[in-house]
């Protein structure tokens, strides 16, 4: 799903080759407004390509209820808008296709302007249970700990601007946890599509003590929130690797985490190619005899379907089908050296894509336990293979899922529920805490049930 990979990492991969590529006729002007016919044209023409693109737009809203949404959607067009306007009005539709590989970009013109001049929130935050806490600080104002909850942002409190940009992220079916997953990581960059860029930020916060503070915080180009992050970071050691496994020979445990499915990915950033690195880690296990495996998938946004079937060939213990119809399926036959011992996987909002096709395919197999929280994937069908098309006026991307890929038979609009649920406090996440891992290390070892 190689499509996928480039739209959804718009911050990183197709940002990027907006900015290497040569440079804009005429520069970008944000406040640069289209008229209501213009938009209007522009709605239309990204209906006419939904439609006739898609393979299933209607799988989860009726054609009626989405077109009659459509024009709800044309009659809040009564006037003038900016790009930025315009694709949070849009964006809407997220929430009516839930298909997590079919999106909304800015123009490249905008994310180009936005890469080098555009000013954003400069703090990473997470919204748990109703509440955003800033996990790093990475503005100007020291004086601003991890841990404080914004609890208003110009004006506007963070539960009404937190359930504004949810309405408008992808996800897959019905699913939650990958819309806010998405949040959680992108919060800034997604928050001036919504609400726009601003010199200055006024904010609200209450403390760890319970104070109340009032903050004036200046807004930052990604470059000078690149540069605060590296210079309050400590300074990371070690070679980092996409495949990485633990082993514990006193409790015959060992922990895989995949990072990606990604083959170029993993072989441009982490060094590894897939195939030798995975066959080498299962004829390891073998050899040392271990027992209990936890498989580490969290955060993984998938990738290329090749990787998922091989590792799924070292875990399985019959015959599995691996989609059902289509170019991609795969009956997998278990590896000489599968493991067959008991397998425990980690999944949140982040395991997407191949990563919950993988995870569907081993929901199967006997003594396999999930833990974390729901897959951000559906765990029925996904829709991928996405192309872009540019909206003629304002020149909004819009990628556009092309193939349907069935996973099993059954129909259902969420991913895989873990058996134990379980979700980071911003006390374990700012101290470095995995209960995730923790309660899967205990299960292995039998010391929880």
């Amino acid at each position: 799903m190689k499509n996928r990979i480039r739209a959804i990492y718009c911050f990183f991969v197709l940002q990027m080759i907006v900015l290497l590529s040569s440079g804009q006729e005429t520069p970008y002007n944000p406040a640069r407004s289209y008229s209501a016919d213009q938009l209007k044209a522009d709605l239309q023409f990204l209906n006419t390509k939904l439609d006739s693109i898609h393979p299933n737009l209607y799988h989860y809203t009726t054609k009626d209820k989405f077109n009659s949404f459509l024009d709800s959607l044309n009659r809040a067009i009564i006037g003038p808008m900016q790009e930025q306007e315009f694709l949070g009005l849009i964006s809407l539709l997220n929430e009516k296709i839930c298909d997590g590989h079919t999106m909304l970009l800015p123009s490249e013109q905008s994310m180009a302007y936005n890469g080098t001049q555009g000013r954003f929130l400069p703090f990473s935050v997470v919204y748990i249970k109703g509440k955003l806490y800033i996990t790093e600080n990475n503005s100007t104002d020291n004086s601003i700990q991890p841990g404080a909850i914004i609890t208003s942002i110009n004006g506007k409190e963070t539960s009404a601007i937190v359930a504004q940009l949810l309405k408008r992220q992808i996800r897959d079916g019905r699913n939650q946890t990958y819309p806010l997953w998405i949040l959680n990581h992108y919060f800034g960059a997604y928050y001036s599509y919504a609400f726009g860029q601003s010199a200055t930020f006024s904010m609200d916060l209450t403390g760890s003590d319970g104070k109340l503070i009032h903050k004036e915080v200046a807004a930052l180009t990604r470059d000078s929130i690149r540069l605060l992050r590296q210079q309050k970071q400590s300074v990371q050691t070690g070679e980092a690797r996409g495949i990485i496994l633990e082993e514990k020979p006193a409790t015959k445990t060992a922990v895989l985490t995949i990072k990606s499915f990604d083959t170029s990915l993993l072989q441009s950033v982490y060094k590894q190619s897939f195939q030798p690195v995975t066959d080498s880690v299962f004829r390891q296990l073998k050899l040392h005899g271990i027992r209990s495996l936890l498989l580490d998938l969290r955060d993984n946004q998938g990738g290329d379907f090749e990787p998922g079937r091989q590792l799924l060939s070292y875990l399985i213990t019959a015959p599995t089908s691996y989609l059902l119809g289509g170019k991609e399926a795969k009956l997998l036959q278990p590896q000489s050296n599968h493991f067959s011992g008991s397998l425990f996987v980690l999944i949140n909002g982040g395991s997407f894509s191949n990563s919950a096709i993988v995870s569907a395919c081993l929901e199967n197999r006997k003594q396999t336990t999930f833990i974390g929280e729901e897959s951000g994937g559906n765990k029925f069908l996904i829709f991928g293979e996405a192309t872009d098309v540019v909206l003629p006026h304002t020149k909004i991307q819009a990628y556009i899922s092309t193939e349907t890929f069935r996973i099993n038979r059954q129909s259902g609009d969420h991913g895989i529920i873990p058996r134990h649920v379980v979700q980071p406090s911003i006390t374990d996440l700012l101290r470095g805490n995995d209960p995730v891992k923790a309660l899967a290390l205990k299960l292995m070892t039998g010391q929880e049930k």
